[in-house]
């Protein structure tokens, strides 16, 4: 009895104990590895993407970079600093970008300076446009940047502008050969469509003095001097068709004087000496006149007249004054007659510039002068 009661006990012994555990150890094992393994995937993904967004962004911010850069080497200066910024907003602290951008925003800057100074030498304000072409040029020397090239070339071309306007501003006090012979030395070396207007405007003005000063000696009969000074006009303006043939026309007179003075004969009857008279006073009749202000503020003038002599004329020189539209006088210029020879009742043209007047302006013939034939 006592032995089937401790059996009966350790049979209840063993019922009371837990039943094995090997299913939730296998469970525990499985996701402690699984865990890690979708953090490590979930982490990698992410890093992914981030590593390609970053990329994108760097890609992107390089085309900016690149696209910025060829725009500024073609002077393009505001285009690149618009893109410069683009690039800036995706990567701030880009040290490249920083830099480009201060050097594009100083080339910006002295380009609007010398487009600034242009305004001032287009509307004569010479002392304004040099001051800022100074102020170009000593910045300019310290920048050695290919982005500087165009500012550096539009300098050239305002520091010739401004060479040519001061030595076109001198030209209309200038009245002798040698001294705008001086003012053609100066602007030889300069390049340029405004240059070569100037320089042909000087070549004109020492051929058309050269012109008058042989002319008044002819008056005076000394040939010899006039075809001296209509040689030197001559070796600055050897194409000159009408100094050329105003040569030959001293060479004619002369000749024709040497032949008069040794044979002269006695003047004609009364009537031939009226007619002559009347010939000398009042053989040029004016038909129009007219003066228009060009984009440089100078003033072209032109117009025709009519031979009233009974004889042929030739050489014919108009003297013409200028006045404001209050009427204030402003000077004056003379202009030659084309073509040098004139029959009876045929017309001739003019036309000549009066330099730096800047407004509208009316002009009136006063005096002409001609060679009877």
């Amino acid at each position: 009895m006592e032995k089937r009661t401790e059996e009966t006990a350790e049979l209840l012994s063993r019922q009371q104990q837990p039943a094995p555990r090997q299913s939730n150890t296998s469970q525990g094992r499985a996701f402690s590895w699984i865990i890690p393994l979708l953090l490590a995937a979930v982490m990698g993904a992410l890093l992914t993407f981030y590593y390609k967004q970053e990329m994108s962004i760097n890609a992107e911010v390089k085309t900016l970079h690149q696209q910025a850069e060829q725009a500024a080497l073609e002077g393009k200066y505001k285009e690149a600093l618009q893109l410069l910024d683009s690039a800036l907003m995706k990567r701030p602290n880009y040290d490249a970008l920083i830099q480009d951008r201060q050097i594009t925003t100083m080339a910006f800057n002295l380009m609007n300076q010398l487009d600034e100074a242009s305004t001032s030498l287009k509307t004569g304000k010479l002392s304004a446009g040099d001051k800022s072409i100074q102020a170009v040029a000593k910045a300019l020397k310290e920048r050695k940047e290919p982005v500087f090239a165009k500012v550096r070339a539009a300098f050239n071309n305002r520091k010739v502008t401004l060479a040519v306007l001061k030595v076109k501003k001198e030209i209309d006090s200038l009245t002798t050969i040698e001294a705008l012979a001086e003012k053609l030395d100066t602007v030889s070396n300069l390049k340029g469509k405004e240059a070569e207007t100037v320089k042909k405007q000087i070549v004109d003005k020492l051929a058309s003095i050269s012109y008058k000063e042989a002319e008044q000696q002819v008056k005076q009969k000394n040939f010899t001097t006039a075809l001296q000074t209509v040689d030197q006009g001559l070796s600055y303006a050897p194409e000159n068709e009408k100094l050329t043939s105003y040569r030959e026309r001293v060479l004619s007179e002369k000749k024709a004087f040497e032949k008069a003075e040794a044979d002269r004969i006695q003047l004609a009857e009364q009537q031939a000496a009226e007619e002559d008279l009347k010939n000398r006073t009042s053989a040029v009749g004016v038909v129009n006149v007219d003066a228009t202000l060009d984009m440089y503020g100078d003033l072209y003038i032109s117009g025709s007249l009519i031979n009233n002599a009974t004889r042929p004329i030739s050489s014919v020189t108009v003297l013409i004054d200028i006045y404001d539209i209050d009427g204030a006088y402003l000077g004056q210029t003379y202009a030659d007659v084309s073509p040098s020879w004139l029959d009876v009742g045929e017309e001739g043209f003019f036309e000549t510039y009066y330099y730096g007047v800047y407004e509208e302006a009316e002009i009136s013939v006063v005096n002409a002068t001609w060679y009877l034939e």
